[in-house]
């Protein structure tokens, strides 16, 4: 999916081709868990494999450069979130008070741009994940170079290839890209305006009620909660209402593949055939829209999480459930209660088509930032 008011060409298509983003999915995904399997430590290479996926799910612009310059800023954000997560798995409230002063510093950081705001987005989610995912014995220095090194070999993929025909290829795929966006504000000025400050607290409000529940909740796994609250809510991504109900239907369909994976899968060796195909699914089904990309990766986060517990589908019912929590924190308290939320009367109206499409924007909106 584009940016607003710019419309594609068939070159500019052709510079982010289907056929080249799936492949990249599914080695990215499978390579790391195969790695991990020859080692012994399956859940060694899930850490990795989870750090790819988050690569995967931010290299999508068109144009290289800005693929590289996107990936590279989620690789360092994301891997600063999961040693933040590691180091307050466990603890409660003090895990509470980190992950709500993240998430202010990730809806702040949609101020800036696309790369930014999906930097901060990783930070985020990847601190969200290191808290919340049942440790398995690992240090707390392991799981944040594991999701790096996944998103190093993203980075690796994006890499120009040398292939005859590419430097041609990428002049084309320039032609019609559009212009640089404007020169950043200088930080006292982005600090003062309120637009930032307004993203920052609305999101954190948020995140910060689904992480209580996760401190209250008697159960292990919470984490899906302030996850979903994180997707569905990051000010940039597009309506609220209409996200949190692909939010859900997607949760709901990537819940019912991951069930028919553990029941006709054995673990190990043979998951990987089926994180490939998924991979590959990804960036097709991403095009698709955002209930079709949750439906994707759902399945994936399930079955990665999962190496180092083997709970299976004993976890799909409770998956759902906080899914339809995390919807609901977000719709209520980040939505119809957030003042100024529903200024925009069109969000309602457009739901019928977005659901009818399919079509709901992944890619982040710049957002005003005053003088």
């Amino acid at each position: 999916m584009d940016r607003p008011g710019h419309r594609p060409t068939g070159r500019a298509t052709a510079a982010c081709a289907p056929g080249t983003a799936s492949v990249r999915g599914a080695v990215a995904l499978a390579a790391p868990l195969a790695v991990g399997l020859a080692a012994h430590h399956p859940e060694y290479g899930a850490l990795a494999s989870l750090g790819a996926l988050l690569g995967v799910l931010t290299a999508t612009a068109p144009a290289r450069r800005t693929r590289l310059r996107t990936v590279t800023a989620s690789l360092l954000l994301g891997a600063a979130g999961a040693a933040l997560g590691g180091l307050v798995d466990g603890r409660g409230w003090t895990a509470f008070g980190v992950l709500t002063a993240l998430a202010l510093l990730s809806g702040m950081l949609s101020a800036l741009g696309r790369a930014a705001s999906l930097a901060g987005l990783m930070l985020l989610l990847n601190a969200v994940l290191a808290a919340g995912v049942p440790p398995t014995g690992t240090p707390w220095w392991l799981p944040p170079l594991l999701v790096a090194g996944g998103g190093l070999l993203i980075l690796a993929l994006c890499l120009p290839t040398g292939l005859p025909g590419t430097g041609a290829r990428r002049a084309r795929a320039a032609a019609p890209a559009p212009p640089a966006p404007p020169a950043p504000r200088r930080p006292r000025a982005f600090l003062a305006s309120p637009a930032p400050w307004c993203y920052g607290l609305r999101l954190a409000l948020c995140v910060g009620l689904a992480q209580a529940l996760v401190v209250l909740m008697p159960y292990e796994r919470a984490y899906w909660v302030p996850v979903t609250v994180v997707f569905v809510l990051k000010p940039d991504l597009g309506s609220v209402f209409s996200r949190a109900l692909l939010r859900a239907a997607g949760t709901a369909t990537g819940l019912l593949v991951a069930v028919a994976v553990f029941a006709a899968v054995p673990r190990g060796w043979w998951e990987l055939p089926v994180l490939m195909l998924l991979g590959a699914l990804l960036p097709v089904l991403s095009r698709r829209g955002y209930g079709f990309q949750t439906a994707a990766v759902t399945p994936v986060i399930l079955l990665l999480s999962d190496l180092g517990n083997l709970e299976g589908a004993e976890l799909v019912g409770q998956l759902m459930q906080d899914s339809l929590i995390g919807c609901a924190i977000a719709l209520v308290v980040g939505h119809l209660l957030w003042p100024g939320a529903r200024r925009s009367r069109s969000d309602a109206g457009r739901t019928a088509d977005v659901a009818a499409s399919g079509e709901a924007s992944v890619r982040p909106r710049p957002l005003p930032v005053g003088r």
